[in-house]
């Protein structure tokens, strides 16, 4: 999910009858700020203050590839003018962007761009365009940010339109939550789910050259703190299984990729939890248990924000907040000091390598997007991440791991959040994004639910 500049037209339109020179500058300024955006790549501008301009602009943007729309009105438009542009292109974002009037000597001067946004908007509503609108008050300074939040969020629904999924196996532990629907995800979304036999698992692992191994083994540990000691019987098969996953990834050129754990890696006597934190970027989402649902949701959440996401298992209950963590594997954008790293064993079977890095604290968005009756709907609010309490999960041998962890006020009564999420992993990014992704939900026709 490499970052790339959304390809947007400007259509400044409103009214012959209003004095040409204050709506040229109203048009500059528009355009000067559009272009300013870093993400932004302008590739056509179009003036519409009447039928023959109008018809001009339709003709000119018919074969245009573009990705996005911005109706800039700088006064009153007879609204079927600009129609005669969008009518073709029903499947791009549009931010509909009136500007403010200005003052003069005391006095007010309205060219009435709001009689022409309130004008658009409900034909836009019933003919199914999916848009957003910003209206300036008068003399106000240009609403660039949030300008530029709908070219990012425009630019993620392209991204999200074009990304691949890789599930070395499919719903570890027969989870339904990590279940899916191969056809749903790329008729909805247009992400394709690809999913790979992890039967010949040991054989590919064993493949590398010990060259690699050693100098990838190295790399790591120059890398990491470790807690204690590394047993290098592990450290090389976790090395193996990195390169393995690393290679598909960059051969498929995957966006997500997840592999089975429980059923999975660690019946060959290790857990993937470092091999998963080496892969993680914010290219890249990397979720545990082949949960393709998570997958999405991380996909979408880091093309909307452009920062690493991660996902978070509910462990504990408490009042007003829920103890969130992962069992060994947490991505280095989350990571408040060292990337720690220690050997523990869950069991007698399991001789892993976990990441025990501290998580940072502070505010958070997390979502999760699921599947109901056949369509999708996203779960998403804010929250704030504390500090987490020493603890472990029931199972482990001592000297017990200390996970990756917070507690997390999740802003919303805790019975109904427990009611309400869908699943038992969560996706956070930390900052405020609610906005954000609530813009990418309406372009995708995907129901909130808070």
């Amino acid at each position: 999910m490499k970052t790339e500049k959304t390809k947007v037209i400007v259509l400044s339109v409103g009214d012959a009858q209003y004095p040409q020179d204050k709506l040229g500058k109203a048009i500059d300024s528009v355009r000067a700020a559009v272009r300013s955006i870093p993400l932004a790549e302008v590739v056509y501008e179009g003036k519409i203050m009447e039928d023959v301009s109008a018809s001009q602009v339709a003709n000119d943007v018919k074969d245009l590839v573009f990705d996005a729309i911005i109706v800039n009105y700088v006064s009153w438009h007879i609204t079927p003018y600009v129609m005669r542009t969008l009518i073709d292109h029903k499947d791009k974002p549009i931010l509909v962007w009136g500007i403010g009037g200005y003052t003069e000597n005391g006095r007010l001067f309205a060219p009435a761009a709001t009689a022409g946004t309130t004008a658009i908007i409900p034909a836009l509503k019933e003919m199914g365009f999916k848009y957003v609108l910003v209206n300036e008050k008068p003399d106000e300074p240009r609403r660039v940010a949030d300008v530029e939040r709908f070219i990012r969020v425009a630019g993620a629904v392209k991204a999200v339109r074009h990304s691949r999924i890789g599930l070395f196996g499919y719903a570890d532990m027969g989870l339904y939550s990590c279940a899916y629907n191969k056809t749903l995800a790329y008729s909805k979304l247009g992400v394709d789910i690809e999913d790979y036999n992890t039967l010949d698992t040991p054989t590919k692992m064993a493949s590398f050259p010990d060259e690699l191994v050693e100098a990838t083994k190295k790399d790591i540990l120059a890398n990491t703190k470790q807690f204690n000691e590394i047993p290098d019987k592990t450290l090389d098969q976790v090395t193996r299984l990195y390169l393995m996953m690393k290679e598909k990834k960059d051969d498929r050129h995957l966006d997500a990729v997840s592999i089975k754990c429980v059923y999975g890696v660690t019946q060959l006597g290790f857990n993937p939890c470092l091999a998963q934190t080496l892969l993680a970027d914010k290219d890249t989402a990397v979720i545990c248990e082949c949960d393709a649902y998570g997958m999405l949701t991380g996909i979408i959440m880091q093309s909307v924000t452009g920062k690493q996401s991660g996902f978070v298992e509910h462990y504990e209950v408490f009042d007003d907040s829920v103890l969130v963590g992962v069992c060994g594997f947490v991505p280095r954008d989350f990571i408040d000091g060292d990337l720690t790293i220690r050997s523990a064993n869950l069991g007698e079977f399991n001789y892993g390598i976990s990441n025990i890095s501290k998580m940072k604290t502070g505010e958070v968005t997390y979502a999760r997007l699921y599947e109901t009756h056949g369509t999708y709907k996203m779960f998403l609010s804010k929250g704030e991440a504390l500090p987490n309490p020493c603890w472990t999960e029931a199972g482990w041998c001592e000297p017990y791991p200390d996970f990756p962890s917070i507690l997390l006020k999740p802003g919303m009564d805790m019975q109904h959040y427990q009611e309400t999420v869908p699943g038992q992993h969560i996706i956070i990014v930390y900052g405020d994004y609610v906005k954000d992704l609530e813009m990418f939900c309406k372009f995708m026709n995907i129901e909130v639910v808070r």
